[in-house]
């Protein structure tokens, strides 16, 4: 895009030779804030149109399945990937309008966010409270992997073909696999299908709620204020959603640009740096974070999940894990970003951007916590409501934060990772104010809950008040 726009803006100046434009004539000033402009209308489009369908997509997985969305989703990135690659093809004939197209279908048709909401469902479906922030971390190591080898073959394709149109058609065969895979291979992980289906068939007054809900988008952030998890305290699911959406706020700053613009970087020194990046949030994932883990537990007295006393002591061990990792996480972040505006050299711009990979902690830690606060069966309604968060916060990030660059890019350009440390330090102020009950069989007598320990896990994990907490039946009168 960035390449796309600057021939634009050196044709309208009547430069002869705009073939042999080089990625760092993107640097100048005039073309960045065009390229600013068009990334914040582009964000905007998809985020908006991701958060019109998330909370439908979200209540959907609950009673359709996982598979079901992200079989939507890799349709909406194939069509994505078409008009990109029809955009880069076709330039001179029909301008840059499906740019602007692309992601307004991407998002309609559950968009990133909704992806990623519906593979985390997925996988909470099919692990324990215990070992699923791990999992959270592999499944992101998946994607800094794709991060870490995604520009090094573009800009090898670049290289030696010297045409921008083929790295979309590796990207459009890419995706082309992708669908093939989830309509015929993914299987199905919610085993409440049929539960809803039998719970929903006849009641047509819940059919009418669901219209509604359908019609007001926000209705389905309810479900951050309905429950209650028995294990933390009372208001800590929303504090989790506004810890998570101020972090989204500050998730991509224009990092990219700036350093164009300061340090007077190439595609080669950008690609470098994202794949050094990429890299050591690899490691994070799939290294430091196991590793933490695994030196928390040994700390922690073992339990079998024999019993709901010994069920409660592991996840009560986990719980806390994830409070701090999503602490240090966050706290990192809000350091690292004043680094990078404080930098006045690329050895230091460089030791921030690696040092923030640290801030990866907190990501698959957030999800952890989210999926044990409410019943398994909630678990797809309640991660589309924080991709309602999400969307929300990327839409804010791309208009703000991108604003503030533009408005500030001839006079003070660092100005936006100060503003994005100051939001990341909100955010870890939020994080701090969730914390685990003291107290839990008195709090749970005061919900109308008793414990009852004489059952089988198996047996009573259907009456959860949230996956794996305790064994909790409702007290009726």
């Amino acid at each position: 895009m960035r390449l796309t726009i600057s021939t634009r803006y050196y044709k309208t100046h009547n430069d002869n030779d705009i073939n042999l434009i080089p990625f760092k004539d993107c640097a100048v000033p005039p073309v960045q804030k065009m390229v600013s402009k068009a990334q914040a209308a582009i964000m905007f489009l998809t985020y908006a149109s991701t958060l019109l369908g998330a909370g439908f997509y979200g209540r959907l997985s609950d009673r359709k399945g996982r598979s079901l969305i992200v079989r939507i989703s890799t349709i909406g990135s194939l069509l994505y990937v078409s008009c990109d690659l029809l955009t880069a093809k076709y330039y001179d004939t029909i301008g840059i309008t499906l740019l602007f197209v692309g992601p307004l279908i991407r998002g309609i048709m559950a968009g990133e966010g909704v992806l990623m909401a519906a593979v985390q469902a997925y996988i909470a479906d099919c692990t324990s409270a215990d070992s699923r922030t791990v999992i959270f971390a592999r499944l992101m190591a998946s994607l800094f992997i794709g991060s870490a080898i995604g520009p090094f073959v573009s800009s090898q394709i670049l290289k030696h073909t010297d045409s921008l149109v083929n790295v979309f058609y590796v990207a459009f065969i890419v995706d082309i696999i992708n669908v093939l895979y989830t309509v015929f291979i993914l299987p199905e992980s919610n085993q409440f299908i049929n539960q809803h289906e039998s719970q929903q068939g006849n009641d047509t007054h819940k059919r009418a709620l669901g219209l509604c809900s359908h019609v007001n988008i926000f209705s389905a952030l309810k479900i951050l204020f309905k429950d209650r998890p028995i294990h933390l305290t009372r208001y800590a699911l929303p504090c989790i959603a506004l810890a998570d959406f101020l972090l989204a706020l500050v998730k991509r700053p224009p990092t990219l640009l700036y350093a164009m613009l300061k340090f007077k970087w190439t595609a080669y020194e950008g690609s470098l740096y994202y794949t050094c990046t990429s890299l050591m949030k690899l490691m994070m994932m799939i290294g430091v974070l196991p590793l933490f883990s695994k030196l928390f537990k040994k700390k922690c007295p073992k339990a079998h999940a024999t019993t709901a006393a010994d069920q409660e002591k592991i996840v009560s061990s986990s719980t806390l894990f994830d409070i701090w990792m999503v602490r240090v996480g966050i706290g990192m972040d809000a350091v690292c970003l004043a680094l990078a505006g404080l930098a006045s050299n690329v050895i230091l711009f460089t030791t921030a951007g690696m040092l923030q990979s640290v801030s990866m902690l907190a990501q698959p830690s957030i999800r952890g916590l989210l999926t044990t606060c409410v019943k398994p069966n909630q678990v797809g309604e309640l991660l589309g409501a924080v991709a309602i968060l999400d969307s929300i916060a990327m839409m804010i990030a791309h208009l703000g934060i991108n604003f503030i660059y533009y408005s500030s890019v001839l006079t003070m350009p660092n100005l936006t990772f100060f503003v994005c440390s100051f939001i990341a330090s909100c955010s870890c102020l939020a994080a701090f104010m969730v914390r685990q009950k003291t107290t839990k069989i008195d709090d749970a007598l005061e919900e109308g809950y008793f414990i009852d320990s004489d059952r089988d896990i198996a047996e009573s994990s259907s009456t959860l008040a949230c996956p794996a907490t305790k064994h909790v039946v409702e007290i009726r009168e």
